[in-house]
């Protein structure tokens, strides 16, 4: 029996890679770079939580949604703490980059992969922190990509599912590839598996978007008042 194109086209979409490994191998391996935020005010009262994920050596990415309130933050796992350190900063995209100081901290980096190489129906999971409840992996399908007007994709959209607190983690392939920082999700009556990730090649841009945009606020603040 033949099946039809499209079922098989769907198949080979979903189907894992030559190099996928099984839900077990994938957590070891990406669970050592993916860390809880836990954000404090100004008297050190906490104030809130989400996740990380290690990019480059003592480098981390997270949204900057998980910051927004908070005058200090540590990077914890297990029964590490580190003071993490903000870097670069793009608001418009929703993604802050921030560093640890302290040499011991030797989480290894992830490997990225470029969301334009990404196709609905591939297998993906994620890894985060929600409601602080330290390394939570879910798995799902891309089940849509969002292109903006450059036809360069701007979200990508999965059924794997994650909560608040995993804002800042990571959606990976089953190589353990970094596809995605995990943002948010569509809430409503009716609404199920809008979970959204930005995309891991936003990072590349990040220094020279957050220039761009911290020159063009002390700009504003030195124009005269009317």
């Amino acid at each position: 029996m033949k099946l039809p194109a499209l079922m098989l086209s769907c198949l080979f979409l979903a189907a894992p890679t030559a190099n996928a490994m099984e839900p077990d191998q994938l957590f070891k391996q990406i669970a050592p770079s993916v860390w809880l935020v836990r954000t404090f005010d100004s008297g050190s009262v906490p104030t809130g939580s989400g996740s990380a994920v290690v990019v480059e050596p003592r480098r981390l990415i997270t949204n900057c949604h998980v910051l927004s309130k908070a005058a200090s933050f540590v990077l914890v796992k297990d029964k590490l703490s580190f003071k993490g350190k903000l870097e670069y900063v793009d608001l418009e995209r929703d993604l802050c980059m921030v560093s640890v100081t302290d040499e011991k901290f030797d989480a290894p980096p992830v490997k990225r992969i470029n969301a334009q190489s990404l196709v609905v129906g591939q297998r993906v999971v994620t890894l985060g922190n929600p409601r602080a409840l330290e390394m939570t992996l879910s798995d799902g399908l891309i089940s849509r990509l969002q292109y903006d007007d450059d036809q360069k994709i701007e979200a990508i959209q999965t059924s794997a599912p994650f909560s608040p607190g995993s804002s800042g983690g990571g959606l990976f392939d089953l190589e353990g590839r970094l596809l995605g920082i995990t943002q948010r999700v569509a809430v409503g009556t009716g609404m199920q598996n809008l979970n959204f990730a930005l995309p891991a090649e936003w990072l590349d841009d990040l220094p020279a978007r957050s220039k761009e945009q911290l020159d063009a606020w002390y700009a504003s603040q030195r124009k005269p008042s009317r």
